[in-house]
């Protein structure tokens, strides 16, 4: 046996088991989709794959073998996570259904085994009339890895873990036919030999994953090359494609208090999860609180631990921004980290409850009310626990587009002067300038709390809902095409949240204050966000219309 059992530079060999080679391997979080496991090899790669914590899922067309091998499993692992789906791989039909049903379980897929096979039948035709030797081990795997690999490679992006394929093929894919592959005489029964056309499948089954690999390499080296000058990594060492997990890796913000305006959706229901797993308990400020009460239980069922409430906020009416200060500030607890996020874009023109122009109100002046009333309670909880506080301002680049004059103070609710587009441009500069100003205050004041404003990027969210021409045109590409779109120009939502993120927890911002930043690093703003006596005139005008 000494030639079989020498260790090659794996430090293992054919005498090693699956067991062996797994040996303190932690699955978990994991997912694997296992052909033929009903029996043989694969009802053992599946034992063991459960055995290291990952959670199979058994394609079979043998249902009773399989539900036998899975009881076993149970008994002797049963903690494991074991389902059993029908596939039959001789079936089109049936390789499309099961793909459908899984593709839309919402489960991820990290690891696909293509398991299942046949050996030297006699000459048949598949349910799709093909060879059924070549069907079942190469066609319908073939089909089966296309159908699922959309899931693998969202899983893949979303996990930042190594997706896996593995096809099951065998030596015997030395011994084929003399070209390898019969393309024209594949169901050709007067040229069918049942071993060569076995070893035709198997030859069939290497080159499938050759190929695949090479694509997917490619892909890759594309998507670096296309995305290179986007995502450089700046003076914090982040980028614009990094993800609010990415910035806040390794930061514990446990006993910190957090309120997220806007929480119920898009960046500010992403900013809020983050928080939660990094320990800090989150108040989201919504007005939608059937939305906020989904992402909450959301959040839940990711950190079964974490702290998140749920507070009901207008920002368009300063009655439900009192009120919902006075509930906080009475409530006794702490409050370390603002983050004024919630917002909408180009609106048609509207006045709010207070007749204030809707952008404005919603976006700015909600913000800075809501920031003063909460001011005095961020100012006590920095003095006892000896914590610098922080308040984030979600800003927009759209600050650079606004009126001439960059605030319309005498013309807020002119419904002549209105442009929606400069209308959203001038209360995000209304925001940068708010930052600054009140950074300017507490600085002047010995206060240790620092201000800062930012862009998110370019983020297909629900702030687009009033835009007739956005809305109209995401309703006519489809989810789908947005997000590849955005994907290229653009941010999903892990990485439009991580600015924000990285200026509420990182260590790396303490004691910078009046800055605005652009995918976690400090960056220029237009001209009219350095007028000091702008800030300065925007204040005061500010305070007499709340």
């Amino acid at each position: 046996m000494w030639l079989l059992s020498r260790k090659g530079v794996s430090g293992f060999s054919s005498s090693s088991t699956a067991e062996d080679v797994t040996r303190g391997i932690d699955g978990t979080g994991l997912t694997a989709i296992v052909t033929g496991a009903s029996s043989g090899i694969g009802a053992e790669t599946a034992r063991v794959l459960a055995l290291r914590g990952v959670h199979v899922i058994m394609g079979v067309i043998d249902m009773i073998g399989a539900e036998n091998v899975k009881e076993a499993i149970l008994k002797e692992i049963p903690t494991a996570k074991v389902d059993v789906m029908e596939l039959d791989l001789s079936s089109m039909a049936s390789v499309r259904n099961f793909a459908s049903k899984f593709n839309s379980s919402d489960l991820p897929l990290n690891i696909l085994i293509n398991n299942a096979g046949i050996f030297g039948t006699p000459f048949t035709l598949s349910k799709d009339n093909i060879e059924l030797q070549f069907a079942i081990n190469y066609v319908g795997h073939f089909l089966l890895t296309n159908l699922l690999l959309g899931t693998m490679m969202k899983t893949t992006q979303e996990s930042k873990k190594q997706g896996r394929i593995v096809n099951v093929s065998s030596v015997a894919h030395r011994s084929t036919y003399d070209e390898r592959i019969l393309f024209k005489k594949i169901n050709d029964q007067s040229s069918y030999n049942a071993w060569l056309a076995y070893g035709q499948s198997k030859l069939a089954n290497i080159l499938h994953a050759n190929e695949l690999a090479r694509r997917l390499k490619s892909r890759v080296e594309r998507e670096n090359q296309r995305m290179w000058p986007f995502s450089r990594k700046g003076g914090s060492g982040f980028s614009s494609s990094s993800t609010a997990e990415d910035v806040t890796h390794g930061i514990d913000g446990t006993g910190l208090t957090a309120i997220v305006t806007g929480a119920s959706s898009g960046i500010g229901a992403e900013t809020a999860r983050v928080l939660a797993l990094r320990g800090v308990r989150v108040i989201m400020g919504v007005i939608d609180m059937i939305g906020a009460k989904n992402v909450k239980e959301a959040i839940l069922k990711e950190i079964p631990i974490a702290k998140v409430d749920i507070m009901e906020l207008d920002l368009s009416s300063m009655e439900s921004i009192r009120k919902f200060a006075s509930k906080f500030n009475s409530s006794g607890l702490q409050l370390n980290i603002l983050i004024n996020n919630a917002g909408i874009l180009a609106t048609p023109f509207t006045l709010s409850k207070d007749n204030i122009e809707l952008q404005f109100a919603i976006n700015y002046l909600g913000h800075f009310l809501l920031t003063n009333l909460l001011l005095d309670t961020m100012k006590k909880t920095t003095r006892e626990s000896k914590k610098q506080g922080r308040i984030v301002n979600v800003s927009s680049v759209g600050h650079r587009l606004t009126y001439r004059e960059g605030i319309l103070f005498e013309k807020i609710n002119d419904k002549s002067s209105y442009n929606a587009w400069l209308a959203y441009g001038q209360s995000k500069l209304a925001n940068i300038l708010h930052a600054n100003e009140l950074a300017r205050r507490l600085k002047e004041d010995g206060i240790d709390i620092i201000v800062n404003s930012l862009h998110p990027g370019l983020v297909a969210t629900n702030i687009y809902i009033h835009s007739r021409l956005l809305t109209g045109i995401f309703k006519m590409l489809g989810p789908f095409l947005v997000d590849k779109i955005t994907g290229f120009v653009g941010k999903n939502v892990r990485q439009g949240a991580s600015t924000t993120c990285y200026l509420a927890l990182h260590p790396q911002v303490s004691g910078i204050s009046g800055k605005y930043f652009v995918d976690n690093n400090l960056a220029d703003a237009h001209s009219h966000r350095k007028d000091i006596d702008l800030a300065k005139k925007l204040w005061d005008y500010s305070i007499n219309l709340t």
